[in-house]
């Protein structure tokens, strides 16, 4: 999966908590439950089953994950022309590195991209420079 925006579980996690808290209080309240409530609270518990099964975006080894065949960069299930990637997008934390590439999305909205460990993150910029050439990185 490659995505610029992965849901972030913990804002995720206490946004449900205060809405079955919220709903709660309500419940306690008017001490009736009615469709909608119920309702919510089923869709809020959906959600947060979907968000522990998706599969973890993190690559480990970024120099390997990506690759340049036939003038393509290509990861996971993305293709692009390398010669249409000017722009990289590269935020190290203490923890990882985001990479996507935001001039360049695959469907509107979502440009590609993923998460690896902030150790890896030297040595793959000057991966990417031996690849792409003199391309333009974005902090």
């Amino acid at each position: 999966m490659t995505s610029s925006n992965p849901i972030n579980k913990i804002t995720l996690m206490h946004a449900t908590l205060a809405a079955l808290i919220v709903g709660l209080i309500l419940w306690i309240v008017r001490q009736e439950v009615n469709l909608l409530l119920m309702l919510g609270v089923f869709n809020l518990v959906w959600i947060v089953k979907w968000c522990k099964t998706m599969p973890d975006i993190t690559v480990m080894d970024p120099v390997k994950y990506v690759t340049f065949n036939d003038g393509h960069i290509q990861f996971g299930s993305t293709s692009i022309p390398a010669h249409k990637v000017t722009r990289v997008a590269l935020e190290t934390t203490s923890e990882h590195c985001y990479f996507s590439l935001p001039y360049n999305p695959t469907t509107p909205g979502n440009p590609p991209g993923f998460i690896f460990p902030a150790c890896k993150a030297v040595e793959f910029r000057r991966y990417l420079q031996a690849e792409l050439g003199n391309i333009h990185f974005i902090h």
